[in-house]
């Protein structure tokens, strides 16, 4: 259902984001780091209306517009964080970084891996 086809592009988003780390550390040509990150970041990025659908339908109707507004701020933290990438990219450098960020977003994908048999 839309948990699988959601956990399976955020799945693939994150391989993609280690494959972006190898084919730098490997030296291969830049086009072919650039065509690995448009690729993961479509993969991340295609599947916030269907998360949302499916959060939607599992917090009870009164309480949607409160989500629906936490949803909002996480979209907005977006600029904080990048602001604190920033940072950590001048302390630990850009490949370290995203491997820390690839981890993260597939420990984000637990909750959508719970929901699997609902």
């Amino acid at each position: 259902g839309r948990c699988h086809v959601s956990a399976s592009f955020k799945w693939l988003g994150v391989s993609l984001m280690f494959a972006m780390i190898l084919a730098s550390r490997a030296a291969l040509p830049r086009w072919i780091v650039c065509a690995l990150y448009v690729c993961r970041t479509g993969c991340a990025n295609a599947t916030s209306p269907l998360t949302r659908s499916i959060l939607m339908d599992n917090v009870p109707k009164h309480e949607r517009g409160k989500w629906a507004s936490l949803e909002s701020l996480n979209m907005f933290s977006w600029s904080g964080s990048a602001a604190l990438g920033g940072v950590l990219a001048g302390v630990l450098g850009m490949l370290p970084l995203f491997a820390i960020t690839a981890t993260l977003q597939l420990c984000g994908t637990i909750p959508l891996v719970l929901l699997f048999d609902k």
